[in-house]
């Protein structure tokens, strides 16, 4: 779902997945070292966490919500969403030390749209919802993108409702022959 304001110029773009739950996760790792990496589309959906290690940045699964963006355009919401959520708390306010340690990330956080090093974007989704669009025609040989599918933890499970969910009678209602009839 994607809107936007003509008035104020606030724009949205918000996904939510359909479909079966996926057996398993998947871990989805990005090397990120030039500029044209900061243009591969991504889809990360509202159960996906980002992490980005150089910085010690993790965001947990839903902070975000789900978004169709680019790399570029996920970090610049990342950073655009920090100001937002705490900007009283790094407002005139803020004791020296902390208001230097946030100028500080801030300045990392802008430092990797540069890409003056490279560093690795992670985007780790439970329900295997997102991805991370390969830089090459074949995704074979983009070296930089790697997918890893993995067996969800029950800690995973239950966050996301799997672990109580009971589909027995639906189960049965769809493999009757007669869809009015569920089997007993």
């Amino acid at each position: 779902m994607a809107s936007s304001c003509d008035t104020c110029g606030y724009r949205s773009s918000e996904l939510k997945p359909g479909g079966r739950i996926p057996e398993k996760g998947k871990k989805i790792t990005v090397l990120v070292k030039n500029i044209n990496d900061l243009s591969r589309d991504v889809i990360k959906s509202d159960t996906a966490s980002v992490k980005v290690p150089e910085l010690d940045l993790e965001l947990a699964s839903g902070t975000l919500g789900g978004v169709v963006t680019t790399v570029e355009g996920l970090i610049a919401k990342v950073a655009e969403n920090l100001e937002r959520v705490h900007g009283f708390t790094f407002g005139d306010s803020l004791d020296d030390g902390r208001e230097s340690k946030w100028q500080d990330f801030r300045a990392r956080l802008n430092k990797l749209l540069s890409v003056e090093e490279p560093w690795t974007l992670i985007i780790d989704d439970a329900l295997a919802n997102s991805f991370v669009a390969p830089a090459t025609d074949d995704i074979k040989d983009d070296y930089q993108l790697t997918f890893e599918e993995y067996e969800r933890s029950w800690e995973q499970n239950e966050e996301l409702g799997l672990n109580d969910m009971d589909t027995s009678a639906a189960d049965a209602a769809y493999s009757s022959n007669d869809p009015t009839t569920p089997k007993e």
